[in-house]
């Protein structure tokens, strides 16, 4: 059992129940964490816990938690600031992790003193609880609230916790808005705490499984989870939303209440655990989940065997058989490394950089919703034409011409897509969107009739994955299973990620040799023209590498032969690490 603890914090004491906190001045190594030169891709992540490996402790030091009170003050006065001091209310929500106690309290203090209204999810006394996929797309749910914080750091380490900031729309913080935010942080000298506050309860989480029962009713009817028995593992906490959303489909839901860490089911599958459960329940299905449940795995049994899907599987598939059994017509949202086995059976392949705040865009570009310049500038669009070309975009116009001109050759006057957006890791979103001429303008329009979400939201791509299987349809069956689609990382500072990216960049549009294999590389950039994802492309083989934006590492990926692909990917991540790194 690992021991955590947390170091003595002084404050000076003030009037009616304040405190007050002196910060001390940062580091250089402190204001790279909270001010990262390579951007997150979902919201910032920090090691809280130092790790005492020699009696298996971490300690919370002080200076680790004052990076996190600058960051809430920091959200707290931009928030003031871009909403003229109105309507001051924020939703706090926290995963499992060991320090989720005490950064809530405090957040709740601090935003407190600034007069926001304090709402949490209901939950035991002093817990705020729920999803990440939950909690963002509460900014959406709630009209009357703007701003939600979840704390969460993911598949990370319990060590490690982060911010996952949402102002008015469900789409990762990014551009002009974060890096004022963490400007405003570095300059942040003082904070006052108000210690006297009563949180407003509110059941966000049944509000979001009363959107996912809706939405699904649009797209295939949830019939075959009803008295099945399905194993569920949160690897950390009890995932009481997707729990009851199971139970209110009529499933028998067996938990494994086990703790793991890290709690990421990708890297850490305990297979003779699961097998013993899932006979002893008698259960074919095994639906396992990270911390903040936007990174799924499946364990199936099959013929008396049993099979690991991972996301790049489970969504390719899914995708296949709504289009090839159901008839359905998808918008393929996918990020750039993502599986390209569903590509074939969707309507248009739309492909994007990695996280939402790069993908979410494009569902607001499709419904006419206004983004920020500042997102469209960082973000990375391209769509694919007929020839299966890619296009580069920075506005709706090009990419709703293209819907509407494929559906004017196929006969097409009116049709609900179902539009998808996911990434490899396991985010995936789902919504319909309706496309209809007007008869008397001739002018095609684009709607929906659900909340849009535009940030990870897997629920109801769990859901149905899950129907599917209960029906009968087997993964493995739906996809091209002679090609395998792996990520792996190798170490990397921030530093060392961008020396990376600049040193390759001599390579660009040009045909290199690995090892006897020759690959032609083509950079995949934002609309500022700054390269984010490098391809390297084969005869037989995909890889794309890019710097992770959770973690000091870069990030490869590839599609390749089974015979093959994992010595290919080790090839060709050495070579890069040897010569550009």
């Amino acid at each position: 059992m690992i021991e955590f603890e947390i170091e003595d914090i002084k404050f000076e004491e003030g009037k009616n129940g304040i405190k007050i906190l002196k910060l001390p001045n940062l580091t250089e190594e402190e204001i790279k964490l909270i001010d990262p030169i390579v951007a997150p891709t979902s919201g910032l992540r920090i090691q809280i816990y130092d790790i005492i490996e020699e009696n298996e402790k971490y300690l919370l030091t002080k200076r680790n938690l004052y990076l996190f009170l600058r960051m809430f003050k920091a959200i707290s006065l931009k928030f003031k600031e871009l909403k003229n001091n109105q309507n001051l209310k924020i939703l706090l929500f926290t995963d499992n992790r060991p320090s989720k106690d005490i950064l809530l309290n405090y957040c709740s203090q601090i935003f407190a003193y600034d007069g926001f209204e304090i709402y949490y999810q209901k939950d035991n006394p002093g817990e705020s609880k729920i999803s990440s996929p939950y909690g963002a797309a509460s900014v959406a749910l709630y009209e009357d609230i703007n701003l939600i914080i979840v704390l969460t750091a993911s598949h990370n380490d319990l060590s490690w916790n982060g911010i996952k900031l949402y102002i008015d729309y469900p789409i990762p913080m990014s551009g002009v808005i974060f890096k004022d935010i963490s400007k405003k942080a570095l300059e942040v000298k003082e904070i006052h705490l108000q210690t006297e506050f009563t949180p407003i309860g509110i059941d966000a989480e049944q509000k979001n499984n009363d959107y996912v029962v809706n939405l699904l009713s649009k797209v295939i009817e949830i019939e075959s989870l009803k008295n099945k028995n399905i194993v569920i593992w949160p690897y950390l906490g009890k995932a009481r939303g997707i729990v009851n959303l199971f139970k209110q489909y009529g499933a028998n839901v067996v938990l494994i209440e086990e703790e793991l860490n890290p709690p990421n089911p990708l890297k850490n599958l305990q297979e003779s655990k699961l097998q013993r459960i899932m006979a002893q329940a008698d259960s074919n299905l095994a639906l396992l989940l990270d911390a903040d449940r936007d990174r799924i795995v499946l364990y199936v049994k099959q013929n008396g065997e049993y099979f690991t899907y991972i996301p790049n599987e489970i969504y390719s598939a899914m995708h296949n058989i709504l289009a090839r059994n159901f008839n359905k017509k998808i918008i393929n949202i996918r990020t750039i490394p993502s599986d390209l086995r569903g590509d074939e059976t969707s309507f248009i392949n739309l492909l994007s950089g990695v996280g939402y705040k790069h993908i979410g865009i494009l569902l607001y570009f499709l419904l006419g919703i206004e983004v920020e310049q500042s997102k469209v500038d960082t973000a990375i669009l391209y769509m694919e034409d007929e020839n299966k070309k890619l296009i580069k975009f920075n506005n709706p116009a090009p990419l709703r011409r293209q819907i509407i001109s494929l559906m004017e050759k196929q006969g097409i006057e009116d049709e609900s897509f179902i539009i998808v957006m996911w990434e490899e890791s396991g985010g995936h979103t789902l919504n319909v969107l309706k496309v209809s001429k007007n008869s008397e303008t001739g002018e095609f329009e684009f709607s929906s009739d659900f909340t849009i979400i535009a940030d990870k939201y897997p629920v109801p791509a769990l859901v149905l994955i899950s129907e599917l299987i209960c029906r009968g349809f087997v993964i493995s069956k739906s996809i091209d299973w002679s090609i395998v689609g792996i990520n792996r990382t190798i170490p990397a500072t921030d530093e060392e990620k961008v020396r990376i990216m600049k040193n390759f960049e001599n390579n660009d549009d040009k045909t290199i040799s690995i090892k006897d294999k020759e690959y032609k590389i083509k950079s995949l950039s934002d609309n500022n023209g700054m390269i984010d994802i490098y391809q390297l492309k084969s005869v037989d083989s995909t890889l794309y590498f890019r710097p992770s934006g959770t973690g000091p590492d870069v990030r490869f990926y590839i599609f390749g032969k089974r015979e093959t692909y994992l010595k290919e990917i080790q090839t060709v991540m050495k070579n890069i690490e040897e010569n550009f790194k």
